[in-house]
């Protein structure tokens, strides 16, 4: 049962900090056909996080969450704006969003969750029921991802078109808010990722006419609607993109591949000190690789004094103390794990833990 007795929260409240040292958590995929051995290996980390098994088309990290979204075709893959039902799929959507965010509706999420496609998601929040982890995690795709990728009949990318661009925002925010207040139900302390692995695209000629501003009003629109539930924000960017576009919204922790990208991320030292002078902000390091090459080609030394190497470097380039780093710090793997073969799982969870452990 939802707890429809949530009320949006004054600005003016703040998300508290973790209080997990450097807690480890994943991005959400995993290689697995087996809902158990995927809760396993998420209820290990210090964050546990509800397992993605992508291996299945629809829970494919485009595909998961967009059922219910307005004139969607699953087997077209395809935004139908002339199916018959469009125009009625859409005033109900908007009368349902003004019902949640304006008169507190809460008992409405549920419809929003119930038609993701996700074998193991009810599955794990029955797990944590007698556990009630302190932090626990979710995520979903964000905007720029889907709104680049998901397309009207005539091929056209939704987020080019403001109507359709206005819809996925506040459609992304219902999704969101919907899982999390499952979450909320057996952790004191939620935290959503939106992956945008999209991003790794901003400034391409492909979509030179989304601009900075724009893209990071579509990010905190749905920041601003998730921490007024008291729930915590993060990005998750897998490869390189302009990371002081990420670092200036309203998010609470940045999540990247510092394994192969960290060279990139420290260019924006400015945009990364203003962002951790904000209270409760956080970077997520990508620290073990998840590509299956650099996975078997590097081993714990390696990859502990690089990470030890780019901690000095952020000190130093931030003038803050290394200590007080690793304060506002998480350890994850670089990427999600769904794209490994199942045996090298085990390997990407000891060699974060073996990470963590030196810092102790």
């Amino acid at each position: 049962m939802l707890p429809v007795n949530c009320k949006f929260m004054r600005e003016e409240e703040s998300v508290s900090s973790l209080e997990i040292f450097l807690p480890t958590t994943h991005i959400g995929s995993l290689p697995f056909t087996e809902v158990e051995k995927a809760l396993e290996i998420s209820l290990s980390f210090d964050i546990p996080a509800w397992p993605q098994l992508p291996k299945f088309k629809d829970e494919g990290m485009i595909w998961q969450f967009v059922r219910s979204f307005p004139g969607f075709h699953f087997e077209k893959e395809r935004i139908l704006l002339d199916s018959g039902t469009f125009e009625e799929e859409l005033v109900n959507f908007y009368e349902t969003y003004v019902e949640i965010k304006e008169n507190n509706r809460l008992d409405l999420l549920k419809r929003f969750w119930e038609d993701s496609s996700s074998r193991a998601f009810i599955p794990f929040i029955e797990r944590l029921r007698t556990k009630k982890p302190p932090l626990t995690k979710g995520q979903i795709t964000g905007p720029f991802t889907l709104g680049t990728t998901l397309k009207t009949k005539e091929g056209e990318c939704i987020i080019f078109r403001e109507d359709l661009r206005d819809l996925l925002i506040k459609f992304v925010t219902l999704k969101a808010l919907a899982q999390s207040m499952f979450l909320k139900e057996v952790s004191s302390k939620v935290i959503v990722f939106l992956d945008e692995p999209g991003l790794a695209g901003f400034g391409s000629s492909s979509y030179i006419t989304l601009g900075k501003e724009l893209v990071q009003n579509m990010l905190n629109e749905i920041f601003e609607a998730l921490h007024s539930f008291d729930i915590m924000t993060g990005v998750h960017i897998c490869a390189n993109t302009s990371w002081d576009l990420v670092l200036e919204t309203q998010v609470k922790i940045v999540n990247f591949d510092n394994f192969s990208y960290f060279d990139r991320f420290i260019i924006y030292a400015d945009s990364l000190s203003k962002f951790l002078q904000r209270d409760d902000t956080f970077i997520a390091w990508g620290t073990v690789p998840t590509d299956i090459a650099l996975l078997e080609a590097t081993n714990r030394e390696e990859i502990l004094e690089r990470f030890t190497k780019q901690l000095t470097t952020t000190a130093q380039k931030l003038n803050m103390d290394l200590q007080n780093i690793l304060k506002r710090s998480l350890i994850t793997p670089a990427c999600g794990m769904g794209s490994l073969p199942e045996k090298a799982v085990g390997k990407v969870i000891n060699l974060l833990n073996s990470i963590k452990l030196a810092f102790k």
